[in-house]
């Protein structure tokens, strides 16, 4: 049975991620033929996209009744995103030019990240919460789309390859949803099976899993040069992880947090946040160095986490 279900939960994840991968490249040759900046695609358009997995994975659990499983992948997933990823993105880089027209005013939003962890200090997020989360979501969503007139932009541009390029990222979001099913399915047996939280599963294993599609974005940006490209849909995932998801999760079922250490990933989101707005200020070249710095604090994360929750 437990060789059963790693072998499941392998192959659902194997599945998830490529499909994830078609659904942000689909959609990126939509936005990119309308003339939408390659910052806000990525941020904003990208973002949502790559966010599909843990999407499907965070709703899913709700519905079978295991919201800790979803909320562990998305604030594991932010912590990855925000130090794993873009460590890796910086190393395979060397170095990156920070613009400031493309960070000037986007970089304050990545504290709300901080916004679920506040609320899940007192071990639980209530619907109340998660409204107040949908609702953060869709102000910065509505101000984004407004500065750069996208919706005017995808109206009227070119009609040609849209309807299959649409329809191509509706088939490849049906398959993520399927393989995210299975997923959560294999992962409450596994936590089942070393009797381990699944909050805790969702952080160490299915969190970091479910940033892959935005690493593999962001380094296929890298070889084209376009570092706008490489490091926004990072930030869009984590926003919308954060505020969003995470609404919505609670809305379905509010979600009590058992079985992993609050404080810890709390105070590691924090330094993931405090880190990532330090490095990457407005004018700034971000290097291989600091990349590995991330890397580490990523890996220090993993071990304290596994440390007082397993203790």
């Amino acid at each position: 049975m437990l060789l059963y279900d790693v072998i499941g939960f392998a192959i659902s994840a194997l599945i998830m991620v490529r499909a994830g991968s078609y659904a942000v490249r689909f959609i990126s040759r939509v936005a990119q033929a309308d003339r939408i900046s390659f910052f806000l695609t990525s941020f904003l358009l990208i973002g949502i996209v790559s966010s599909f997995p843990e999407a499907f994975i965070s709703i899913v659990s709700a519905i079978k009744n295991v919201p800790s499983l979803g909320i562990g992948t998305l604030l594991g997933g932010n912590i990855a995103d925000l130090s794993l990823v873009i460590g890796i993105v910086a190393v395979a880089a060397g170095r990156i030019q920070i613009h400031s027209k493309e960070f000037a005013h986007e970089f304050w939003l990545v504290g709300l990240v901080m916004l679920p962890v506040l609320f899940s200090l007192d071990g639980q997020i209530g619907r109340i919460e998660g409204l107040a989360l949908i609702a953060a979501c869709f102000m910065f969503i509505f101000g984004m789309l407004r500065e750069d007139h996208v919706l005017a932009k995808l109206a009227h541009g070119p009609k040609e390859g849209m309807v299959k390029n649409f329809s191509l990222f509706a088939l490849s979001s049906i398959v993520v949803l399927v393989a995210a099913s299975f997923l959560v399915k294999f992962a409450e047996q596994l936590g089942n099976d070393f009797n381990i939280p699944l909050a805790l599963v969702g952080i160490v294993f299915v969190g970091v899993i479910t940033t892959l599609p935005e690493l593999m974005f962001s380094l296929s940006s890298l070889k084209k040069h376009i570092d706008g490209l490489a490091l926004g849909d990072v930030f869009g995932t984590v926003i919308i992880d954060a505020t969003l998801l995470v609404g919505i999760t609670a809305l379905i079922r509010p979600i009590a947090l058992s079985g992993i250490n609050i404080t810890n990933l709390a105070v590691f989101s924090a330094l993931a946040v405090s880190a990532t707005i330090f490095f990457l200020k407005p004018g700034k070249v971000f290097t291989r160095n600091e990349g590995v710095l991330l890397i580490l604090l990523y890996i220090i994360f993993i071990a304290t986490e596994l440390t007082t929750s397993l203790h």
